[in-house]
């Protein structure tokens, strides 16, 4: 009995336990900072980037009334067109009419669930490539605000 005396007798300290290890790793991947710091490489502030380029029209184009009414597609400022176009390599894209000035259609485009890029302004017979998808305004009426445009293979 005198082990189990010497052993409970308190004369000499107890082994301490590691007991602030813990909160020195229970910060759940917080900085000093505060917040998570599992941010994905992502950065607060968005790059804003530059439009999807417009191609004039061929030389020997002859320009039509700029409200034809005419093209597979369309919208009216503020509305996205219909019909939908085509998936593409399993993407999806999305116009949206943005405004009318003159004989310009101003669009954005839309690739996939991304956010939406400007496209140049477009008039008659000019053409936009976004990805795999080439389109050209055929229509743009100012009186009804509606954009028409074809797309080219």
């Amino acid at each position: 009995m005198s082990l189990l005396a010497a052993g409970c007798g308190g004369q000499e300290p107890a082994p301490e336990q590691a007991t602030s290890a813990p909160a020195a790793s229970d910060a759940g991947g917080e900085s000093d900072a505060g917040g998570a710091s599992d941010g994905g490489g992502q950065s607060v502030a968005g790059v804003p980037q530059d439009p999807y380029p417009a191609t004039p029209a061929p030389d020997d184009f002859e320009v039509p009334d700029p409200c034809s009414g005419e093209g597979a597609y369309g919208a009216k400022v503020g509305e996205t067109a219909a019909p939908d176009l085509p998936e593409r390599a399993g993407e999806t894209l999305t116009i949206e009419v943005t405004g009318i000035d003159g004989a310009d259609a101003e669009l954005s485009a839309t690739l996939g669930d991304g956010s939406p890029r400007e496209v140049e302004a477009l008039t008659l017979g000019e053409t936009a490539t976004i990805d795999l998808w080439t389109i050209s305004v055929t229509s743009v009426c100012g009186d009804s605000q509606q954009v028409e445009f074809d797309l080219i293979d």
